[in-house]
């Protein structure tokens, strides 16, 4: 117990190092931060004469119980998501005249060595697949703007093949047309010289 003088009902801040366990029998050293404040004065005062040794202790019993019913792999991917369901025990806080606002892991790390450099190598394989996978959704995307950027031209070429042939066909038609005007015009001629010239 710490003597008190004033009582601060500003938010306070404590931090932690704990051991826990996991599901998978994986001992973890756990550090961070728990931030909580006095809220009614009068009720802390009637029910507990170590406010800060409350919180930490209940946070601590309920992050070792929350880490224990996941594995390493889980742990791993929501430690965060985890840590919020561990103080979300509003009412053993709330019996006690504090509020606890929030259970942040900052760091974490096997306690046993050979452990530690799986969960290394585990940490570096995980980074090396997210790599990978970003790489080829860009190497994806890259490739889909080529096929578009292709499909684009390929139906412009067509639009301009069909436009060339549009093109020679009136041009073929307007030549035939002169021709068969040219044609009309010198058979007339002649017949019309055959006609002068045999009555």
């Amino acid at each position: 117990k710490v003597p008190v003088q004033k009582i601060v009902l500003r938010p306070q801040y404590a931090f932690f190092e704990y051991k826990v366990r996991t599901s998978d029998n994986v001992e973890l050293v756990l550090e961070g931060t728990i931030f909580w404040a006095v809220k009614d004065v009068p009720r802390m005062i009637e029910r507990t004469g170590d406010p800060k040794g409350d919180v930490w202790y209940h946070a601590r019993s309920a992050l070792i119980q929350a880490v224990s019913k996941v594995d390493l792999l889980e742990f791993m991917a929501s430690f965060n998501t985890i840590a919020r369901a561990a103080a979300a025990d509003e009412a053993f806080y709330e019996e006690r005249g504090v509020k606890l606002y929030s259970l942040e892991v900052t760091r974490y790390e096997c306690a046993d060595g050979k452990t530690a450099s799986v969960l290394q190598e585990i940490i570096q394989e995980t980074t090396n697949r997210i790599n990978r996978m970003q790489k080829q959704r860009s190497d994806n995307e890259v490739e889909h703007e080529e096929l578009t950027a292709k499909i684009e031209r390929e139906k412009q070429r067509s639009a301009l093949i069909e436009a060339q042939a549009a093109n020679e066909k009136l041009q073929k038609s307007v030549e035939g047309e002169s021709e068969g005007t040219r044609l009309a015009q010198n058979t007339l001629a002649f017949l019309r010289q055959l006609n002068v010239s045999v009555p």
